[in-house]
């Protein structure tokens, strides 16, 4: 018997020997399978903020401003609607921009907003009701929260990407006023050129955040510098139309730069999570610029005209 005993035990731990050793075989082979990102599903979410757009990605943020250019010289209210199809774009992609727990839901309250406080603004020529329809629409942010379902999951996180994407879209809302402050138009001959040229730089490949600013704010002085000399220099007839512009140049410059450091800023800054609409996602945090610039604008043009 207690030979057969030990017989058995020499068999048993033969045949446990190979399945021990087998054992970091398999963790090798998992270690080096995570190490070349092909196992590891976090490897796939980890996307630089400055990792560079593709063309088509940096083209189509860069249309809305110069068309918005081009449609200030001959049709302001073309302007405020590719500023409200803008509005949309970004707001359909908000959800999932930030991650929100139901972007569908998150992206109808942003898109509400963005478009109520852009004709508050249009139509009343202020952005006195402005606030008022923000108000209510965190108020619909938050009866939408309370209609998810039963159990809500990570319901601060919702609320704070809808109520986020509302106070960033509702920036949007002064270019409601190009139609009745001309000198906002003509402030946004130089910032809009420049922030379509800055677009286009995040096209370019780079590895650090230095660089990207460079890009971006170069571009946005090469755009403002180009205006000054070819616009406010070479045509007359626009130099005694922009009389601050003709006398202080600083100004066209500083609004390029200012554009520049704005495209840079939020599309270094923000984190583009990676998935299945990942390019459609950096398009979105491509336009948000052009929405922001015209708070800027239009406190200059305030200032300037009183």
């Amino acid at each position: 018997m207690e030979d057969s005993e030990a017989k058995f035990q020499r068999v048993s731990r033969r045949v446990k020997q190979p399945a021990a050793s087998g054992k970091p075989a398999a963790a090798a082979r998992d270690t080096t399978g995570s190490r070349n990102g092909a196992s590891d599903p976090a490897a796939k979410k980890s996307v630089s903020p400055i990792d560079a757009r593709s063309w088509w990605v940096s083209l189509l943020a860069a249309l809305p401003p110069l068309a918005m250019l081009f449609f200030l010289n001959w049709n302001p209210y073309l302007a405020v609607f590719t500023a409200a199809a803008v509005t949309i774009a970004v707001s359909i992609t908000w959800g999932s921009l930030s991650q929100a727990p139901s972007p569908a839901r998150t992206g109808i309250v942003v898109a509400l907003t963005g478009i109520g406080c852009l004709l508050a603004s249009f139509l009343t020529n202020n952005l006195t009701w402005v606030p008022l329809v923000l108000s209510w629409c965190v108020l619909a942010a938050f009866i939408v929260e309370m209609t998810r379902g039963k159990h809500r999951p990570l319901t601060t996180w919702s609320l704070a990407s809808t109520i986020a994407g509302c106070a960033l879209i509702a920036a949007g809302s002064a270019w409601g006023l190009a139609v009745a402050y001309p000198t906002m138009n003509l402030l946004a001959m130089a910032a809009l050129p420049a922030m379509g040229l800055a677009c286009l730089t995040l096209a370019l490949p780079t590895k650090y955040a230095s660089i990207r600013w460079l890009y971006c704010s170069l571009a946005g002085l090469v755009a403002a510098g180009l205006v000054t000399y070819f616009v406010l220099y070479q045509y007359s007839d626009l130099a005694l139309a922009i009389p601050f512009a003709y006398r202080n140049p600083a100004l066209t410059l500083g609004l390029g730069l200012l554009s520049g450091l704005l495209v840079a800023c939020i599309n270094v800054l923000f984190m583009v999570p990676a998935g299945k609409n990942y390019r459609w996602r950096q398009l979105a945090l491509a336009l948000l610029p052009t929405l922001f610039i015209s708070v800027p604008i239009y406190s200059l043009a305030r200032l300037i005209t009183g």
